[in-house]
């Protein structure tokens, strides 16, 4: 990981951000005109505007949780000798967290069903994305793909969970699960090491 490929992730994952912030925005629009990311009155334009630039927030703050999940790995790593310890713990946290939504959102503010389809989405969706992982890499990839997409997420989605507004929620939980869903699915070919060229015959 060099200087240019994280300013490569950093400006395309802020870019995923604010692209997928305001295609969910303009959704939640679609289906009430009075979803508004700031109180801009009737001025539609400002408030997609708006929306575009609270992605590129959360585009900026996914990030940040990124690079903290790769230095707790790192440092998890080096702590528990047998690795399938750490694998195990990580498994553990995102069914935790899974039951920790529900929890939250059980009797709340949110509509009656959050407390079950927020959980099922999340864990259906990070399912998807550690199977893709595991396409592309290895079997041992799954249930740390699987922690990071459920467990890193929530906690970054934490103001949409307190805010008892399930458009605040969606429009948060959306954007940063797919600037990390982006993030993890990259992170092996930016670490992938350029195959040499083969040496010309009879060369010195």
């Amino acid at each position: 990981m060099n200087l240019r490929k994280w300013m490569t992730l950093f400006g395309t994952t802020i870019l995923m951000g604010g692209a997928a912030s305001l295609v969910t925005g303009i959704a939640m629009l679609l289906c009430d005109s009075s979803f508004r990311v700031v109180k801009t009155g009737d001025d539609w334009l400002f408030n997609v505007l708006m929306m575009a630039l609270a992605g590129l927030t959360f585009g900026a703050f996914a990030h940040m949780g990124f690079f903290a999940y790769l230095m707790l790995n790192y440092i998890a790593r080096s702590i528990f000798k047998r690795p399938y310890l750490w694998v195990a713990l990580q498994g553990f946290v995102a069914v935790f967290v899974l039951i920790e939504i529900a929890y939250w959102t059980y009797d709340s503010d949110f509509p009656a069903v959050t407390f079950w389809a927020v959980p099922a989405a999340l864990a259906a969706a990070s399912a998807a994305v550690s199977w893709w992982k595991v396409k592309e890499t290895t079997a041992g990839a799954w249930v740390p793909t699987l922690f990071y997409m459920v467990a890193v997420t929530t906690i970054e989605a934490m103001p949409g969970f307190q805010s008892g507004k399930i458009t605040s929620l969606v429009f948060s939980l959306v954007p940063l699960f797919v600037c990390n869903g982006y993030q993890i699915l990259r992170l092996h070919r930016i670490l992938e090491k350029p195959k040499s060229a083969p040496v010309a015959a009879g060369a010195n």
